[in-house]
């Protein structure tokens, strides 16, 4: 009976040790979480300091840093590549706003600014100056160069 003695408290002893070690690797997992956590927010907060740095000094003549010229050429790039998305969908942006609003809108639908582009403001200007010229083609047309006078217009 000894040995069953023995073997038991081996076996009880063997479970404890298993036990605590899935213990202490549980906690070992949950602190490195915590530490990730508290990393990224780190990181986070880190990216809220640029971003207010840079919107204090995006305007500055010489930047301190030239991380701030690549940022502003990258948001102007970004910003053409929008407007070429938004041209390919038939699409247009807000003068006022920036929204993406749809190409024959005449005022944003978040802002309600007007969004008439300047294609659309020159459009009828251009169906005028057509019928203006039509109009001096059917004059000249009437009009007599030699001095016999129009035999239309005498009739």
């Amino acid at each position: 009976m000894t040995f069953f003695t023995k073997l038991g408290e081996t076996i009880s002893s063997t479970g404890k040790d298993v036990s605590q070690k899935a213990k202490d690797l549980t906690e070992l997992a949950r602190l490195n979480l915590d530490i990730k956590a508290k990393e990224d927010f780190i990181e986070k907060q880190y990216g809220e300091i640029g971003k207010q740095y840079f919107n204090l000094h995006k305007e500055d003549q010489e930047p301190f840093f030239e991380e701030i010229n690549l940022i502003s050429e990258t948001l102007k790039e970004i910003e053409r590549l929008k407007s070429e998305i938004a041209d390919l969908k038939g699409k247009k942006k807000c003068p006022a706003c920036g929204a993406v609003v749809e190409q024959d809108a005449i005022f944003c639908n978040q802002c309600g600014a007007k969004c008439e582009s300047i294609f659309e403001e020159e459009a009828p200007a251009d169906d005028e100056a057509d019928e203006e010229t039509e109009e001096d083609a059917v004059k000249e047309e009437t009009i007599d160069f030699t001095g016999m006078g129009n035999k239309k217009e005498e009739e």
